[in-house]
């Protein structure tokens, strides 16, 4: 006989809906409780292995019991309405899963369950209940458990009886005199889960109960139970479970089987769950009928007309490495058109390092390619900058016009994850993995070792994925008005970028070893502080013994509760230690830690052949448009404290050279001016004042020649806090002031800067009418949460909708800044080399002899990147290291 699973839905999406944070799609649906559900569902498939599975759910309208009693489960809140339009999707996930979904008017899925597990149970099956329902405990016994996923725990007949202190058949009787809050079963006022035990074991049972409780001695519970005689059997009378519910004979098969790929797949894609869209083979692998290998001159020579004819060259390269600038190339794939792909390899090889036959020489490849790769003919590929700089390192610097589609994707918002595989789905392209083609093989530079077709056919596959996408993009980049966007900031930056990472940063190691001595020996010496406070050792490490310590043994108050325990973390830990020592002892300890193994311990290891450390600067990360930098990132090295001033000092100008750094003043704040358009802002920045000593005077009403520093620091924390829709709450967090202060400064900045809070609620407005914002110059992000019916997602959207604009634009404005410095240097013959971008900040390395010459050529590009409102102002500063 077979082991059936009965899952009790309701309860599921009530536990799923409150166990994931508030979730929308880009169209502002909710799914959180979608995703919980489909992932407790998986989660039960994968670890229970059921051979056969249904699921309950609660019908819509009254049922049986609110006809015997209409006041029954009346005391319960109406189904959250974020709950209630997810409920479809559930239910059509249900059965496109192969899985059996059953529900019956009038009866609850409880009646459901209990008719077919003493059904299947008769048959000889075992029967698993998968719920956390006490009412179902009824049911346990007779090859009948119950599992509970939340607490991982199943429940045969003993766990029960422990739990409740009844035997198994009198449970029903312990629940109708206990009755339930949350159901509206009044059960018996007054007698609780210890009387109801007592009373239980010593009269048996329910009817032994009232049988003889005439007999009872005289007492306020005899008094109860009596007068609640019938209200205590109408308890018991809606607790039971019906076991006799018509089904039809789909239901009780519980098979599992049959799942409807394109249905999952069209629920996935609608709910923008890409990691489960991805599980879903809804896709097809395509033909290789259009592959072509090109073995020789001949071939290759053949393509001439064809490349002479195209409006685009799709391509990609294939590699021995992630790293584009060691990379050596192993093979290159192009198409025109849908019609027809080629692969020409270059550099496969044998296990015991000979060449593969029927390849060309790279050079070959490369100065036959020239004359369209340097030409105008747009080159389009997917992660272009990988291929670019993988192309430019083997001497072939791809010109004219470029297109990523990767960009492209995450400008138009296309989805999560703008990996070329995942993309491809969405037009029923299933894509050959990289483990497929090298069959998991993990020597380094393991494609080259792949065999000639095998690579041609994966490689041919990413060309024509590629061009689909890029024809699905085009459309949607003019729909969306982000042509400009991309072709005049994104495509032209991205060149620059790349030389950016092929130059790198020198790296000064004696400095970062004389750090480690350092902060290691300070280590120590915290180590034995703390220990010394705390009373005795401990991992210092771990949240929890810390959480343990602070919250326990010393009684500090603790905050919000996290899976391991009390939360630990940086703001928690300030809060405390402005009432003991130990919390600002564990933070500077922290401090030292992370720049010991993030910064002088994590550069060091970055550092090249070449002596220098070359960063990544990635296009498609963040929604305002702002560069990130990651292995290394150079952009988080700690600016204001003086151990990440000496961490700076490592990274330096060669022999010869100096650093030049062009920054931006105040950026964020001219943008706001310009958005806002506010009369005192635009004068402000006109006549050059300083805005924050100008703030600082009206905020706390006094003559500007009176400011001092304190003062000046609460205004530009306001003045920033602004930008990002800081609250009141905020604000008193962040200069440790009350709240009722940072309302009245907030309050006397909106009565100085109006236009500022005009500005502010006009773009929330206009944001929810079109759910999404711009920049300047039409970089979007959609913001369906301003449409979220709960509260925190929703102000959270409008923060979003006042500071992406801003944020966003300024973004714009530093790219166009990089493209006109690169310009710049290369009309002017400069032998400057633009190194870093942090923030506002751009870097360039060049001799001392050539500053006086660069500097008005930088001036001009940045100050002039975009027209505002207000002047944009670049300061310099020269300096070995940088640390200046």
């Amino acid at each position: 006989m077979s082991e059936i699973y009965l899952v009790d839905g309701s309860a599921y999406i009530y536990r799923a809906f409150h166990a994931i944070a508030p979730l929308t799609n880009s169209k502002g649906l909710a799914t959180n409780a979608v995703l919980g559900f489909v992932n407790m569902v998986h989660r039960l498939q994968r670890e229970r292995t059921p051979e056969r599975l249904g699921i309950a759910f609660d019908a819509k309208g009254p049922t049986f019991r609110h006809e015997i009693y209409d006041a029954y489960k009346a005391n319960r809140p109406p189904m959250p309405e974020d709950l209630r339009e997810q409920l479809p999707w559930i239910k059509r996930f249900v059965p496109a899963s192969g899985l059996t979904l059953i529900e019956q008017q009038g009866v609850e899925a409880d009646d459901i369950i209990a008719t077919l597990s003493r059904r299947f149970a008769r048959e000889g099956h075992k029967v698993v209940i998968v719920s956390g329902d006490k009412d179902l405990l009824q049911l346990v016994g007779n090859g009948v458990t119950m599992f509970d996923p939340m607490k991982d725990a199943e429940l045969g007949v003993p766990e029960v009886e422990e739990k409740y202190g009844v035997k198994i058949d009198q449970l029903l009787d312990y629940f109708s005199l206990v009755g339930d809050s949350a159901d509206n079963i009044p059960g018996v006022p007054g007698v609780g889960p210890k009387t109801a035990v007592k009373l239980i074991r010593e009269y048996g049972s329910f009817e032994g109960l009232y049988e003889h409780v005439t007999e009872m001695k005289k007492s306020k519970m005899k008094e109860k139970i009596i007068d609640n005689r019938e209200q205590a059997f109408l308890s018991r009378q809606l607790i039971t479970l019906k076991f006799d519910v018509e089904l039809d004979e789909q239901a009780t098969a519980c098979k599992i089987g049959g799942e409807n790929a394109a249905e999952l797949a069209e629920i996935y894609t609608e709910l923008e769950f890409n990691s489960l869209l991805n599980g879903v083979d809804r896709s097809e692998k395509l033909g290789t009928e259009k592959f072509h290998l090109i073995h020789g001159m001949a071939e290759l020579e053949a393509l001439r007309k064809e490349l002479d004819a195209a409006e685009q060259i799709v391509f990609d390269t294939e590699t021995t490495s992630l790293n584009a600038r060691r990379a050596k190339l192993v093979g290159i794939s192009l198409c025109t058109s849908l019609e027809a792909a080629y692969y020409i390899p270059v550099g496969h090889i044998n296990d015991d390092g000979s060449l593969q036959p029927g390849q060309l020489q790279e050079q070959v490849v490369l100065d036959f390619l020239r004359p369209w790769f340097e030409g105008e003919t747009l080159k389009v590929a997917h992660n272009l900058k990988y291929d670019y700089t993988v192309l430019k390192t083997a001497g072939l610097t791809p010109g004219g016009k470029l297109a990523d589609t990767l960009v492209a994707a995450h400008l138009c918002e296309a989805g999560r994850s703008l990996k070329l595989d995942d993309l491809c789905v969405n037009f029923g392209i299933r894509m050959t993995s990289f483990d497929e083609v090298t069959g998991k093989d993990k020597r380094e530079g393991c494609f080259a070792y792949v065999p000639v077709e095998a690579a041609g056919n994966y490689s041919c596959e990413d060309v024509y994925g590629t061009l689909t996408l890029w024809q699905w993009l085009v459309p949607r980049l003019a729909e969306k008005k982000l042509e400009k966007i991309f072709w005049t900031v994104e495509m032209p930056v991205l060149p620059v970028l790349a030389g950016m990472e092929i130059a790198g940063i020198a790296l000064d190691t004696s400095v970062l070893d004389e750090l480690k001595k350092e902060f290691s020996a300070r280590l120590v010496e915290l180590e034995t502080q703390v220990y010394a406070i705390a009373g005795h050792e401990f991992n210092i490490g771990s949240p929890k013994q810390l959480g343990t310590l602070l919250f326990d043994e010393l009684g500090l108050p603790h905050g919000r509760k996290t899976r391991t325990g009390y939360s630990t973390d940086v703001k928690v830990l300030a809060k405390l230690a402005k009432s003991h020592p130990l919390p600002e002892k564990i933070l500077e300890y922290r401090s030292f830690a992370k720049l010991l193994s993030t910064y002088v311990e994590g550069l060091a290891a970055q550092q090249e052949e070449d002596g220098r450390i070359h960063t990544s600067f990635n296009q498609a990360v963040t929604a305002t448009g702002r560069l990130s930098s990651t292995d290394p990132n150079l952009q988080n090295i700690p600016i204001r404290s003086e151990e990440g001033g000496r961490i700076r000092q490592a990274l330096v100008a060669e022999k010869g050279n100096v650093f030049l750094s062009a920054d931006y003043s105040q950026i964020d704040l001219r943008v706001l001016a310009d958005y806002s358009q506010d009369e005192a802002l635009l004068k402000a920045f006109r006549d050059g004042e300083d805005i924050h000593s100008r703030t600082a005077a009206e905020i706390f009403g006094v003559n500007s020649l009176l400011v001092n520093s304190e003062m000046r620091r609460v205004a530009k924390s306001i003045n920033f806090g602004i930008v990002y829709g800081m609250s009141a709450f905020g604000l008193s967090a962040q200069l440790d002031i009350p709240r009722r202060d940072a309302q009245r400064f907030i309050d006397r900045y909106f009565a100085l800067y109006s236009g500022v809070q005009h500005f502010m609620h006009e773009v929330v407005e206009q944001a929810a009418k079109d759910g999404y914002v711009t920049t300047r110059l039409g970089r979007r992000r959609a913001l369906p949460d301003l449409q979220a019916k709960n509260r925190n997602q929703r102000e959270f959207a409008e923060r979003m909708a006042i500071n992406t604009p801003i944020q966003g634009t300024a973004a714009d404005i530093i790219k166009l800044a990089m493209i006109g410095c690169d310009r710049g240097i290369k009309e002017n013959t400069l032998s400057a080399r633009m190194l870093l971008q942090i923030h506002d900040e751009l870097v360039f390395e060049l001799p001392k002899e050539e500053v006086a010459r660069a500097k008005p050529i930088f001036k001009l590009a940045m100050e002039e990147a975009l027209k505002l409102d207000v002047p944009l102002v670049v300061n310099f500063e020269e300096g070995k290291n940088l640390n200046k």
